[in-house]
């Protein structure tokens, strides 16, 4: 399989690692609202769903972009392809949190400027799930060098690597320089790793290799749930970010053998996965005062009412998607194509 191939088993694992993050906050919505502490509970492990998110990103950035190393005339593909495919539709909904909050107090043009341009923050960004693109364009940045340089882009990869275990090991620093030494990051080396190894391997016994990249995920979302770990914890991206590696290495290698068919009906979902991301918080705020001003909740039971609301954070990203997302993205493609 060529590198540039469409990968459909990691399209549809970014629709799961979607769900799983709708799943997380919608049951902590429920519970902060009207109380859901069992099933808050039992989803407790869905923010690792951004693990995942990340891992994938390593992955795909390197496997995709692997053949640009080290050659700066491919500097102006590579960034059209990042910026059209994260801003676009990241400042739509900017935009309706800016018009939103303009009912109690508007921000600043250079705080709007400053959380439109994904750029690091002291404390929460304007958009919740925003500090996961903060991460992204950080790794972005970096990986812009390898392409304009091979030989410095390793270097700085180097450091940023010892800059995160350096943080991973002590306290860490805080404010905007966190963004730049989470541990949050290692799991974008994990994704690359992955893409190193398939691009110049075969993965043996790829089967066993998913079976286990997914019994050790469920093993710890399973001590999560039950309250033995610390999902939160610096260490935690270990025990998500290294198990999700040899999930996506299992199933690119069962793909590209055809040992697995990713049936095209899903496949919706994983194109969909960004804008759910998105988009979720609004879908199952939105639902969750229908549900009440309807009267709804008081006569329903609490999963009935969990079940609406994350399908709305999910049907929501959806339309989204096919309404806004692609066709603008489509269009601003085309646009810096022309120019």
């Amino acid at each position: 399989m060529h590198a540039s191939a469409k990968l459909l088993s990691i399209e549809l694992a970014r629709g799961v690692a979607a769900i799983i993050v709708v799943l997380y906050h919608a049951a902590r919505h429920l519970d902060r609202n009207v109380g859901f502490v069992d099933g808050r509970q039992l989803f407790q492990f869905g923010h690792a769903g951004v693990d995942f998110f990340f891992v994938i990103s390593g992955f795909i950035i390197l496997f995709v972009h692997g053949g640009d190393l080290g050659r700066p005339e491919r500097i102006g593909h590579y960034a059209a392809r990042r910026f059209t495919r994260i801003y676009p539709i990241y400042w739509v909904i900017l935009v309706l949190t800016v018009a939103l909050a303009a009912r109690s107090v508007l921000p600043s043009p250079l705080e709007v400027a400053w959380a439109a341009a994904l750029l690091p923050t002291r404390g929460e960004p304007m958009v919740g799930v925003a500090w996961t693109l903060q991460h992204e364009i950080v790794f972005y940045g970096v990986f812009a060098v390898l392409i304009l340089n091979l030989r410095a882009g390793v270097v700085l990869l180097g450091l940023w690597l010892g800059l995160i275990a350096h943080g991973f090991l002590s306290a860490g620093p805080r404010g905007m320089a966190a963004v730049f030494v989470s541990a949050y990051n290692l799991e974008f080396f994990f994704g690359m790793g992955a893409a190193w190894w398939l691009r110049r391997h075969e993965v043996a016994r790829p089967g066993a290799v998913l079976a286990l990249g997914l019994s050790v995920f469920a093993l710890f979302a399973g001590a999560e749930v039950l309250g033995h770990v610390d999902g939160y914890a610096s260490w935690a991206r270990l025990a998500y970010g290294l198990p999700s590696a040899l999930i996506i290495l299992g199933l690119v290698e069962m793909e590209r053998g055809g040992r697995i068919r990713v049936p095209v009906r899903l496949l919706w979902l994983g194109r969909a996965s960004y804008s759910i991301y998105l988009f979720h918080l609004t879908g199952i705020g939105m639902a969750y005062k229908l549900w009440v001003v309807a009267g709804l909740m008081a006569l329903t039971p609490a999963w009935t009412g969990y079940g609406v609301i994350s399908a709305a954070g999910i049907g929501g990203g959806i339309v989204v998607s096919w309404l806004v997302e692609y066709p603008l993205m489509r269009w601003t493609r085309r646009l810096l194509d022309r120019r």
